[in-house]
């Protein structure tokens, strides 16, 4: 009918796709939407998602799930393996006045960053959740429409309540609170800024008090926290130790994961899944990359029972043919080293003993790494959806491998001038405290690691037991500057270690 279904109600990005149908015939009169995808190509806008509308067997209309920013001469590519002849006229435009931003604060709902309007906030009137309405004169509970005032014109992106309101704009943070009151109010409103750094438009995550987000500008990850000294909020770069893993690359989406571990988790453009370990009130902050066969393109945070699971999907190419995957972050509480997942993109098999695994259809042509019954054993290549074990198992999980590793930094000496910097070092020895761990390598390089050999009284045909406690490994000698080791995992195993100590020689 030449009209197009609109179904995003918060779209807040410039460049919002709008779409008008030219023509749409379908070749077949039993195609469905579910047998279309709209494909929205533009080299530099991003972000659009599009679902057909489909009536007996043309497309009359495109529902704009998302407008998505910065189009400027997009075209539609449509893929379907039933229907062909659609044609599409596009335009694109604004946002409108729909608002970037929405939050709560004070029982007030709170809408800011309206395209049309990008440094106004609005709030309705207290405990409403739509009620706009004020009188004149103005009255304590009336809304409140404000429009915030900093030396430069930036558009709001996220809104943060806690005990105060915080703009996260992109080149600003705003406190918003009252002033001589005890209550936000139209005539109490105060915008203080407090750091000038900006924020991106991925939607920052709070961890007790304190507020993480991705900088507009430089691709760093950066914290937002009260501090009485300064008497306001403080921003700081929390990526200063890590800064290889962030410079000259930008942070595509941001989750929290609470429990068991609390852990940042954040999206790189270089397709790789980075987390912060971050417990601020012990002063705890580690950066880990983790890698897979593929790109890490989104993540969700999940509550299940008493822990959060990482949900993410991935860019593969299996087989020659590149899918998408979500998937899902196993957990590392287990009883049984049979239980322990420690793959990608893998399955796991429970039932009878067997011999032959099938259903693996989506890992077909792959090499997988097998964990049968906490046994390592040698990889295989999956053929007809199946792999072939040498002894029957009846937990198997199997997927894709990946190698865990971790390199100390240089050793520092503070007994030797230079803290031992131009000091010629040798470690001999490593000692480590581990937890429920497995296959534990360890050296002076990647090149040349040493396992450490842990059965000792299972049962021949039985995997070693994990182990907890504090382990010896005697490494090669190696004379260098910096008297750094190297650990590895490269099986399906756990490895958790605790804490380290050397021997060494200068």
């Amino acid at each position: 009918d030449g009209r197009i279904a609109y179904s995003d109600k918060h779209a807040t990005l410039t460049g919002k796709i709008r779409m008008s149908i030219n023509q749409s015939h379908p070749s077949m009169d039993d195609v469905s939407s579910a047998d279309i995808e709209l494909i929205v190509e533009d080299s530099t806008g991003t972000g659009a998602v599009l679902r057909p509308v489909v009536t007996n067997g043309v497309i009359t209309a495109v529902n704009v799930v998302q407008g998505g920013r910065n189009y400027t001469n997009p075209t539609i590519r449509v893929v379907s393996e039933k229907g062909s002849g659609a044609k599409f006229k596009i335009t694109v435009g604004t946002g409108g006045d729909y608002p970037a931003a929405v939050g709560y604060f004070e029982q007030r709902r709170c809408f800011a960053g309206m395209a049309n309007d990008p440094q106004r906030i609005v709030m309705t009137r207290s405990g409403t959740e739509d009620d706009f309405s004020y009188s004149l004169p103005t009255r304590d509970d009336d809304r409140i429409s404000q429009q915030i005032a900093v030396n430069e014109f930036n558009d709001i992106r996220h809104l943060v309540s806690l005990s105060q309101l915080l703009l996260m704009t992109a080149g600003a943070e705003v406190r918003i609170s009252p002033l001589n009151s005890d209550a936000l109010t139209p005539s109490s409103f105060s915008a203080r800024p407090q750091s000038y750094v900006g924020c991106s438009t991925v939607r920052p995550v709070m961890v007790n008090n304190n507020v993480i987000y991705a900088a507009a500008r430089g691709g760093h990850v950066r914290e937002f926290a009260y501090q009485d000294t300064a008497g306001g909020y403080v921003s700081g770069d929390l990526c200063l130790r890590s800064s290889h893993l962030f410079d000259f690359k930008t942070i595509g989406d941001m989750e929290l994961m609470k429990a068991q571990t609390p852990i940042v988790w954040c999206v790189s453009s270089d397709g790789s899944l980075l987390g912060l370990t971050y417990i601020p009130e012990q002063q705890v902050g580690a950066w880990h990359r983790h890698t897979t066969a593929g790109s890490f393109e989104s993540i969700a945070t999940v509550s299940e029972g008493d822990q959060d699971y990482l949900y993410a999907v991935v860019q593969r190419t299996i087989n020659g043919e590149a899918k998408r995957f979500v998937e899902r972050l196993s957990t590392r509480q287990f009883s049984s080293v049979k239980d322990a997942f420690f793959v990608d993109c893998g399955g796991t098999y429970r039932g009878d003993p067997a011999t032959e695994i099938s259903g693996l259809d989506w890992l077909e042509g792959e090499t997988v790494a097998i964990l049968a019954d906490g046994a390592v054993q040698p990889p295989q290549d999956v053929t007809g959806g199946k792999i072939t074990l040498a002894q029957p198992a009846s937990v198997v999980h199997v997927g894709l491998p990946y190698t865990a590793d971790a390199k100390t930094l240089p050793v520092v000496l503070e007994t030797v001038a230079g803290a031992g910097m131009g000091v010629t070092k040798n470690v001999y020895k490593a000692h480590l405290r581990v937890y429920n761990s497995s296959g534990v390598l360890v050296g002076p390089t990647f090149d040349e690691l040493t396992e450490y050999k842990q059965r000792t009284t299972e049962s021949p045909g039985t995997p070693p037991n994990l182990k907890t406690g504090e382990i010896e490994v005697a490494i090669r000698p190696a004379w260098d500057q910096d008297g750094v080791i190297c650990i590895r995992q490269s099986d399906p195993l756990p490895l958790k270690v605790l804490s380290l100590a050397l021997e060494l020689g200068v």
